[in-house]
């Protein structure tokens, strides 16, 4: 199986469970959320008014809510896995969200020349094997002066300080549990899997080792984007202290049964994560940015 096949497979399979797993949600305090990733991108407001197209769109949870935050009137997205588009397209229904949507792959995009004034994307061209191919589609259907912005995508740096969140949290957890811990008021529950140390699903755990191609030093990802023709280069990371905390939560919640993440749990974990993103904020005016986990990138044409 090839990576394009993988990429496809894995994401019809996980379609379903995708914003579960990631804890995605649409709701303004998320939109809030999203819109400040993009507009630290831009480096100013989000535009508005202009014609969008996200690349990779998944279930939605960029566009869907940066509609929810008022900056998008109507979108346009692609993916290749039908099954996220299909995932995207009700949830958009559900919201009330114009969005216009077709299976596509990043290299050949299904639009004419010049089509749109911003691209964006969330976590996307770390699971692109032809980076370059798919910039170059990316600058084609960019109207003179358009933008791109992709967020999320992961650093040498802040991958290696995942991989150690993992394995502290992923030990802890097990250690934790033969101790007889509990969480949640109750005692905790291993799920199968995780308490012989075996993955989930043996299958998905290899294809999404597979789907995952990049970390990026981001200078060399700047050069790329000009190699292809982008005159505007510039990029801005976040997540140092709360990818650290994120990942950690992560894997806590996939190591223990349901039962044991109650909604106290999430709203605890999700309000200590966001604590450690505000310390994130002043230590981004100190620290190289490369140290931090999320590198955004805004390419101008």
């Amino acid at each position: 199986m090839d990576v394009k096949e993988a990429n496809l497979v894995f994401h019809d399979e996980t379609s379903r469970e995708y914003d579960r797993k990631w804890a995605i949600r649409f709701d303004d305090d998320m939109a809030r959320f999203v819109l400040s990733k993009f507009e630290l991108g831009l480096g100013g407001p989000f535009p508005r008014g202009v014609k969008v197209m996200e690349i990779g769109c998944g279930t939605g949870y960029a566009m869907l809510n940066l509609g929810l935050a008022g900056v998008l009137d109507e979108a346009w997205g692609c993916d290749i896995s039908q099954g996220m588009l299909d995932v995207c397209r009700e949830n958009a229904e559900r919201l009330g969200i114009k969005v216009h949507l077709r299976q596509a792959d990043a290299e050949e995009l299904p639009y004419e020349d010049e089509s749109f004034d911003l691209v964006i994307g969330h976590a996307v061209l770390h699971h692109l094997p032809d980076l370059e191919a798919s910039l170059r589609e990316i600058h084609r259907v960019l109207r003179p002066g358009g933008k791109c912005v992709v967020a999320g995508e992961p650093t040498v740096a802040g991958h290696r300080l995942a991989r150690v969140a993992k394995d502290v949290a992923s030990f802890g957890i097990r250690w934790y549990a033969r101790l007889g811990g509990r969480l949640g008021k109750r005692r905790i529950e291993l799920r199968r899997y995780h308490a012989a140390g075996l993955p989930e699903d043996h299958e998905l755990q290899e294809l999404e080792f597979m789907v995952d191609i990049h970390n990026f030093r981001p200078r060399e990802l700047c050069a790329l984007a000009r190699k292809v023709g982008f005159r505007e280069v510039r990029y801005e990371c976040e997540e140092l202290c709360s990818s650290f905390i994120g990942w950690m939560i992560r894997t806590v919640e996939g190591s223990v049964s349901e039962e044991n993440i109650t909604d106290r749990w999430r709203w605890g974990a999700y309000n200590t994560y966001r604590r450690a993103r505000a310390l994130d904020r002043v230590l981004y005016r100190y620290l190289p940015r490369d140290w931090f986990y999320n590198l955004i990138l805004c390419l101008g044409k």
